[in-house]
């Protein structure tokens, strides 16, 4: 399944990197029954270009992508003037790759699984950090505008 497009409509675009298609299909149906729109890459290049494409409001980045995990991308997208917020997920119970994570310019993490609690806490933290990225736009002086 190719890459997908940012959708230039209204709601919070989510891009979602991640080598996992099937799970990225059930976090599109979920998070988008909670009104986020969500694009997916399935390696670093791809979601680093569709960054730099605009549109994206926010990062969802998985640990583990083929041959690399996300703290090797994490860095390139924090270098990106005013990045979008970055919720960091694994399915590692490793809490050293979430302080990591969160050293490297993670937002926040999340424990990936497939039970709705996932969803859940998937769908808040992406709330908080764009909001919480809203604000440091604000304290900045800058107008809310979607990232790229």
């Amino acid at each position: 399944m190719p890459e997908e497009a940012p959708d230039k409509g209204g709601g919070t675009t989510v891009l979602y990197i991640d080598d996992d298609e099937a799970l990225g299909v059930l976090l599109r149906r979920n998070l988008g029954r909670r009104g986020f729109t969500v694009v997916s890459a399935f390696d670093g290049p791809s979601g680093l270009a569709l960054l730099a494409s605009g549109g994206i409001d926010v990062v969802i980045l998985d640990h583990y992508l083929l041959g690399e995990t996300g703290l090797d991308i994490l860095p390139q997208i924090v270098q990106v003037a005013n990045h979008p917020p970055v919720i960091y997920v694994t399915g590692s119970g490793e809490k050293s790759i979430a302080v990591e994570a969160l050293k490297r310019g993670a937002d926040d993490c999340v424990t990936k699984n497939v039970s709705s609690d996932f969803f859940e806490q998937l769908s808040v933290a992406l709330s908080h950090a764009v909001e919480r990225a809203r604000h440091r736009r604000e304290a900045a002086g800058e107008h809310p505008q979607r990232h790229g």
